[in-house]
């Protein structure tokens, strides 16, 4: 079935094509290139550009936000298959796991930030090293030079 209604063959128009049937669809009530279109956007009378914020609708999507996440926690609350003293117990557990594990991740973090800086320390005093001898070198070079 399309848009406008069935398609309808006659039992003798096997070979022929009904053109309104291959034609495509259009909404009721328009007509012409316009009708295509979509609607322009507002315009703004603003001079900078800027949009102007409806807060009436920041506040109805806040109210929305907290109301479902006072309903997902109730929710929670009523299906949890432990009791609430397990539950903070669970929380707590898990919460001094993770106080170590960032602790341990902190400590590595130090480590490796600490290998870092020597290694760009013993980089640096290489550096200064190579560039000594090259002056040493450029210096001696230049006696012989004059020696001769």
């Amino acid at each position: 079935m399309s848009y406008a209604g069935p398609a309808s063959r006659s039992h003798g128009s096997a070979g022929r094509r009904d053109p309104a049937a291959s034609a495509p669809a259009r909404p009721i009530g328009s007509s012409g290139p316009a009708a295509l279109r979509r609607p322009s956007a507002p315009s703004t009378d603003t001079d900078d550009g800027e949009h102007e914020t409806d807060w009436q609708r920041v506040a109805i999507f806040g109210a929305g936000l907290a109301l479902g996440l006072t309903l997902g926690a109730g929710a929670a609350l009523l299906a949890a298959p432990q009791t609430g003293e397990e539950t903070r117990a669970a929380l707590r557990s898990r919460a001094r796991r993770l106080t170590r594990a960032t602790g341990r991740r902190s400590h590595d973090a130090w480590d490796d930030l600490r290998e870092e800086l020597r290694s760009a320390a013993r980089s640096v005093r290489r550096r200064r090293a190579r560039l000594a001898a090259r002056k040493a070198l450029q210096k001696e070079l230049e006696r012989e030079a004059v020696a001769d």
